[in-house]
């Protein structure tokens, strides 16, 4: 039992380095998306993407991996089950390396959120333009002599200059 113990906590911590090491490929590939987002490169949006996904794959299957080793034990698959898996061995791998795992994963999920709203507002501006292009854009309101709102009234479409 007792090996079938220390095997597991191998595996775990083994996992958690392996995620250390994606986690920070993922961070700087979260970086040059935020570039390519910006500069509007649709290539390297695409290959990142592609990256991104495999990165995600791996870490998956990690995360299932830990799962496993832990169901084994009938530990629960979170930070307090890896916790008690360790009970009564020396835990300084793991105390230094959890607490990096954790800032690691959440600095990820802060670029992925501002990745997500760069997408998000040039995907907006982009149905504006077509919007005009096609003529289809919702007329701005200004305010009359009279302190109401009126639609402002044009005849030319972009399409029709």
């Amino acid at each position: 039992m007792s090996e079938n113990i220390e095997k597991a906590r191998e595996i775990i911590l083994h996992g958690i380095d392996d995620d250390l090491i994606t986690l920070s490929e993922m961070r700087t590939l979260l970086t040059d998306e935020k570039t390519a987002l910006e500069s509007r490169d649709i290539d390297a949006i695409k290959q990142i993407s592609e990256k991104k996904s495999e990165l995600s794959d791996v870490l998956t299957m990690r995360a299932n991996k830990r799962t496993e080793v832990l169901s084994q034990f009938g530990l629960s698959n979170d930070e307090s089950g890896i916790y008690q898996l360790f009970e009564g061995a020396p835990r300084n791998r793991l105390d230094q390396a959890w607490p990096e795992l954790k800032i690691e994963l959440k600095s990820c999920q802060d670029a992925n959120e501002i990745n997500s709203k760069i997408a998000s507002r040039i995907r907006h501006s982009m149905q504006q333009i077509l919007k005009i292009i096609q003529g289809k854009s919702e007329k701005p309101n200004l305010y009359n002599p009279l302190g109401s709102t009126a639609a402002v009234i044009t005849g030319n479409l972009i399409g029709e200059a």
